[in-house]
């Protein structure tokens, strides 16, 4: 119960947008305090710089989530696109924090602390525990203010989402339509036509190859490639030659004493009857009678636990006589804290509604708000501190080493004199992953913009300060002709072949539209007809036997038994399909009642996102946004 409760309460649009799931761990040092390095400005919105720190991380920490998610590295074209992801992520959260800032809108200490509170990775046994909360941020080289400042940003831009969402209304002919949209379903007859069955009669002769290369000489052109040296100054391999003074952590908790208040608490016990039927309903009615009753039985001297244990419908509290513990404001839906914390200890309150049914809540215990003892927040000030001053020193590490190699060049007689590893990459080319590296703009910036010999500034890669040095390059080139011709060959045939192939297709459907029926066509033709099976919109735009295509999808919903065939054949990979609508299912109205309140919930978000989404592309309109960087 006390789960649902807070589920209740939540946003949820705090950490998603536009289609990717982004967390404060992205943002953290997009908005956070860190320095270092010479900051390269990536792009301008309404004057606002965004550092090419801020676009490395956010695109580092958004490969890993992609990695994570589909388990396998990312393909050239891929990873273009989730760096201009990375990029277009920044401008919209620039463009969002700055109208959330024009609405007067802010975010108080106390809702940053529920925040975290709230998180599950933060908690254990469904509660906020602070030493796991300071173990995570300590693994992702995070500090608490840092954070904190992130999380901040995070929770500002969220709340004129939750405006948007929240105010989103449909009326029931829009909720029909939708709906009929989302569950119309089709299914096509289809045949299928491969261009490698046409390559024996793609024949090309020298003169179409050789046009052929002309045409697509740029593809084939191997770019230049750099070989590089570098020291890495990573600051947790500094955090033990540092040590932090008693004095400096209690200055540091008197000048941030707002960050370790304690809440006011209460802990409760209540009494739930559930509501089975809607609002007005004689099911609850029957269930409100239930509760007064056993209301009045309170009021005689009955044992209020006891009574919890018999009567109350809420598994997980019931068998602890109603114990729910100690919460803070914000951690259950509104009509329920607010009761909570009116009440004196002892006190019980009259029969409460709430969406999941009648409580009858008593308060047990009140804990006032007031500062955590310095002893139990001591040994998490002593982390912050540490990791602040590691990160502070391994930069200056990096910028002696810059001073002390610049003019010589002579990183590897620095790194002995000083014990540093001396790490080494093979041959890469811009955008290709790095030994040791993966893929870094930043540390591929850097890199080409250097002669042999020559030692780079400060590169920050993740957490660590880089300083590198060029010691060899292969420049660009155009292989010739003969070089390639084997495999210009190949391409040039591969393209004649698809050309044949779709002008077969093209013959078929004109045969189709004319009358001559699919099946005796495939019997011709020597090809299988096949059907694809009922398919809906919600499927996005994957047709089963055929593959992904947005525009045959699109194309499939708006055929009819008076016109049943497109006016193209489509192209997909190797394949071009000439298809025709077999039946359509029209959706149930019946379905469509009972599950009504359902489907308003599910559309109501969806309007909600688009509202979002139109919100977004006006501040983009309205915008000045230079964008400085190549992608």
């Amino acid at each position: 119960m006390l789960g649902w409760m807070r589920k209740q309460t939540r946003s949820w649009f705090v950490y998603i947008a536009f289609g990717i799931i982004i967390v404060v761990f992205v943002f953290y040092y997009g908005w956070g305090s860190r320095g270092g390095g010479e900051q390269t400005i990536v792009a301008l919105v309404n004057g606002q710089e965004i550092s090419r720190t801020q676009y490395n991380e956010t695109y580092e920490n958004l490969l890993v989530l992609s990695r994570d998610l589909y388990g396998k590295d990312l393909s050239e074209e891929e990873t273009k696109k989730l760096r201009q992801r990375a990029l277009d992520e920044l401008v919209d959260r620039t463009l969002m924090l700055q109208d959330a800032r024009g609405w007067g809108l802010t975010v108080s200490p106390d809702e940053i602390r529920r925040e975290i509170a709230n998180t599950p990775s933060f908690q254990s046994g469904g509660k906020f525990n602070k030493e796991l909360y300071l173990r995570r941020l300590t693994a992702n080289r995070m500090s608490p203010s840092g954070f904190e400042r992130a999380m901040r940003v995070s929770l500002l831009v969220s709340k004129p989402m939750d405006v948007l969402q929240n105010t989103a209304k449909l009326t029931d002919r829009e909720l029909f339509y939708l709906y009929r949209l989302e569950n119309e379903k089709v299914n096509l007859n289809f045949l299928k036509l491969s261009s490698s069955d046409f390559e024996s009669r793609a024949k090309v002769s020298p003169d179409e190859v050789k046009e052929y290369y002309e045409n697509t000489k740029e593809s084939y052109s191997v770019p230049a490639k750099v070989k590089i040296i570098y020291l890495s100054f990573d600051p947790t391999l500094y955090g033990e030659k540092i040590e932090i003074k008693p004095e400096e952590i209690e200055r540091f908790y008197k000048a941030n004493e707002d960050r370790f208040m304690q809440n006011k608490r209460v802990r409760a016990r209540h009494i739930l009857i559930e509501v089975k039927g809607e609002e007005g309903s004689r099911a609850e009615e029957e269930a409100r009678e239930r509760a007064e009753e056993i209301r009045k039985r309170i009021e005689k001297g009955e044992d209020f636990s006891k009574l919890a244990k018999m009567f109350s419908q809420d598994t997980a509290s019931a068998s602890k006589g109603g114990d729910l513990g100690y919460f803070e404001e914000g951690d259950m839906v509104k009509a329920f804290e607010e009761i909570a914390f009116s009440l004196k200890p002892g006190e019980t309150s009259p029969v409460v509604r709430t969406p999941r049914g009648f409580h009858i809540i008593r308060t047990e215990d009140v804990k006032e708000e007031m500062p955590e003892p310095l002893e139990k927040v001591k040994n998490a000030i002593e982390e912050e501190l540490k990791i602040e001053r590691a990160d502070e020193l391994a930069e200056e590490e990096a910028r002696r080493a810059i001073s002390q190699t610049y003019q010589s060049g002579d990183l590897v007689g620095y790194a002995e004199k000083n014990g540093l590893k001396v790490h080494e990459t093979d041959f890469f080319a811009e955008g290709e992953p790095i030994d040791g590296i993966g893929i870094n703009r930043d540390f591929s910036d850097s890199a080409f913009l250097l002669k042999i010999g020559e030692i780079s500034p400060i590169v920050n890669v993740g957490k660590s300060y880089l300083i590198l040095k060029l010691i060899d390059r292969k420049e660009s080139y155009l292989p010739t002709l003969e070089a390639i011709e084997d495999k210009v060959v190949k391409l040039a045939r591969e393209e004649k072949a698809r050309e044949i192939a779709r002008e077969k297709a093209e013959q078929l459907l004109r045969e189709l539209t004319s009358g001559t029926p699919m099946d005796k066509i495939a019997a011709r033709e020597h090809l299988t007809l096949e059907e694809t099976g009922f398919f809906a919109r919600k499927s996005g735009f994957i047709i089963s036997k055929i593959g992904s295509s947005e525009e045959l999808s699109k194309e499939a919903f708006s055929l009819t038994s008076h016109r049943p065939f497109p006016q193209k054949v489509y192209g997909i990979g190797k394949y071009f399909f000439i298809v025709a609508l077999k039946e359509k299912e029209e959706v149930d109205q019946g379905k469509f009642q009972s599950q009504k309140d359902k489907v308003r919930e599910m559309f109501l978000l969806q309007k909600g996102e688009e509202r979002v989404r139109l919100w977004l592309k006006g501040l983009r309109e309205r915008a000045e946004i230079k964008i400085l960087l190549t992608i």
